[in-house]
């Protein structure tokens, strides 16, 4: 090559070279300025994010006490396990050193394998809580080589009355898919648990609090460094309820190995100081995350220990609810107090027998003596003269056929049947020997022990229509008076005083000696299935073909402030299984009213 094309060559080269040098030069410059300039602030923002974290904190739930303080529901420290996951990489390296370590089982791996790679930025990912001390030390003495891992202290709740008041309090549990609230980031927290029943659940916005944060300096591993702001969270509201918690015990100590349910309620204010159902369940395990084989048992009793029977359990109320068909009779004005109807032991519908359950007959009957001595032929009598209608309305003054007002979950309203009821629910007419059936409490009549209560309150205290409650700070809730006189109401509370403080009444067996806390009610017996032979020894037939016992009653009967219903089931009859109960709880009831603990703070630990 010439001299001048060998220089021409190189000069080309020169400015390709240079050309390129520019370009690079260009486009490191204009990415600079894209960064600096254009997402300068963004970049800015996620650096101080990778240096700082927050952490939202779990306020602590609100206590529920009984009306003397006594905690029903309270936090314990609760040890946990936790993985820092804003490293996922880190995070996952960190589990599978854990999963020996803590035994984890393959399933607990990849449910949290999923939450790792679901995680959101600041909130760590649950491995294990309730930890032990052993297992605490473990991890401790691990700690260097779990550089994601973190043992941090939370809470759990705990239930010191285990199974004595667990269909009333509930229980607490994780938040599911379905319950998370996008607009409230606590709810995303996975150690954020919520009210799952009873009244955990019906009162949770008062019991959740307001959750805090907290500002972590962290290094470059996400490790924490120091904290650089803290605002504490705000506990959730106490709850002091109306139950008194002995009398609470007792109940369910009274009612012992029995199917059932107890409700005493004052009956001037709608106060419930005690709501049991029997068998119940631990809140305790629902609560730490129930086990599969406990949570199985639970469903396979036949005795139903996850149902509140005293909200929603639906018996008939047989002949506890003869006093709502008399009260009907006396206000149509075709009965009064002296009104007598013959009972020969049958009693005849054209030409359908209704029998007595006193075969042989009562003999003359006023209304007082036919509630003293439980004559059905009164009533059958009494309510085909006044027809279903009246009995249906006075049944709903009475607050039969709807939900107390307690508003827990799971309630169930019952029945009260009339014509347009059953052409509503089955389409087809009234049979005029149903009204016959239902004056008895029986046919298609349903209620629950609440109701029946509220009833009871309704009957003694004058009239007044109170309406259960639970809280302390509440104000009582009255809805005005039933639409019957006090003089008709004298006429009940005569037959209900009869039925135990009689000679022939039919729960005199259960009578208090002691004149200051003598009480009165009813006894009740329903049928679950219509027997074949009149009589038959409950004892020699299935447990669950029995008849329910009932017992309605109050004290002292000379000036009422409490009542009670006791429902056992398959219990056989109200007088010999449900009269006793209900003896022992209103006399237990009132001890506990005249004997406030001295040591409020203290009383039942």
């Amino acid at each position: 090559m010439r001299p001048h094309e060998l220089q021409k060559m190189l000069s080309r080269r020169a400015v390709v070279f240079g050309g390129v040098q520019a370009a690079a030069g260009f486009a490191l410059l204009s990415r600079l300025y894209y960064l600096q300039f254009v997402h300068g602030a963004e970049f800015a923002t996620q650096a101080e994010g990778n240096r700082v974290k927050m952490q939202l904190i779990i306020p602590p739930r609100g206590i529920i006490s009984d009306r003397y303080g006594v905690a029903l529901a309270m936090n314990h420290v609760n040890y946990r396990l936790v993985l820092e996951a804003d490293n996922r990489t880190e995070a996952r390296t960190c589990l599978k050193q854990l999963q020996p370590l803590m035994k984890l089982s393959d399933g607990e791996v990849k449910t949290i394998t999923d939450a790792i790679r679901r995680r959101k930025v600041g909130i760590p990912i649950l491995v294990r809580e309730h930890l032990d001390w052993n297992e605490v030390a473990r991890i401790q003495y691990h700690m260097p080589e779990l550089s994601a891992a973190t043992i941090d202290e939370g809470q759990w709740r705990h239930y010191p009355f285990s199974d004595h008041a667990s269909h009333l309090i509930g229980y607490v549990g994780k938040v599911s898919e379905d319950e998370v609230d996008k607009s409230e980031p606590l709810l995303g927290h996975p150690d954020m648990k919520i009210g799952k029943n009873g009244i955990e659940a019906l009162y949770e916005a008062s019991l959740q609090g307001k959750a805090g944060a907290r500002q972590m300096e962290v290094n470059a591993t996400g490790s924490p460094v120091r904290e650089l702001s803290h605002q504490p969270a705000t506990a959730g509201d106490a709850l002091p309820l109306t139950i008194d918690s002995r009398l609470q015990e007792f109940c369910v100590q009274r009612l012992g190995e029995e199917s059932g349910a107890v409700v005493v309620m004052k009956v001037h204010t709608g106060e419930v100081m005690a709501l049991v159902s029997v068998p119940s369940y631990d809140p305790n395990e629902f609560s730490k995350g129930i086990r599969a084989d406990y949570y199985n048992a639970l469903k396979a009793n036949k005795k139903a220990p996850l149902m509140n029977k005293a909200i929603a359990g639906q018996y008939p109320p047989g002949s506890t609810f003869k006093m709502v068909t008399g009260l009907a009779g006396l206000k149509s004005g075709k009965y009064t107090a002296n009104s007598r109807v013959y009972c020969n032991g049958t009693f005849y519908l054209g030409n359908h027998p209704f029998s007595c359950w006193k075969t042989e007959g009562h003999g003359s009957m006023s209304m007082a003596e036919a509630l003293e001595q439980s004559c059905d032929v009164y009533f059958y009598t009494v309510a085909r003269d006044i027809g279903i209608e009246a009995v249906a309305a006075m049944s709903t003054d009475f607050g039969l056929g709807q939900k107390s007002g307690l508003g827990l979950r799971g309630e169930q309203p019952g029945i009260v049947p009339s014509p347009a009821w059953k052409l509503k629910a089955r389409g087809q007419p009234w049979n005029p020997g149903e009204t016959i059936n239902s004056s008895i409490g029986q046919g298609d009549t349903l209620t629950t022990p609440i109701q029946l209560a509220t009833m009871t309150a309704r009957m003694v205290n004058g009239g007044k229509k109170i309406t259960p409650r639970l809280l302390m700070r509440e104000k009582d809730k009255l809805q005005g008076k039933v639409d019957v006189s006090e003089e008709h109401l004298a006429v009940i509370l005569e037959g209900m005083n009869r039925v135990v403080n009689s000679d022939r009444g039919t729960a005199h067996g259960s009578a208090i000696k002691d004149e200051a806390l003598a009480f009165g009610g009813k006894t009740g017996t329903s049928q679950v299935r219509k027997l074949l032979v009149h009589g038959q020894n409950q004892n020699l037939i299935p447990w669950e073909f029995r008849h329910h016992a009932w017992f309605v009653g109050y004290a002292p009967v000379h000036a009422p402030e409490i009542c009670c219903s006791v429902i056992i089931e398959h219990g056989g009859g109200g007088a010999s299984a449900a009269a006793p109960v209900a003896r022992d709880v209103l006399q237990k009831a009132q001890e506990c009213m005249a004997n406030p603990p001295l040591n409020p703070s203290k009383a039942g630990a």
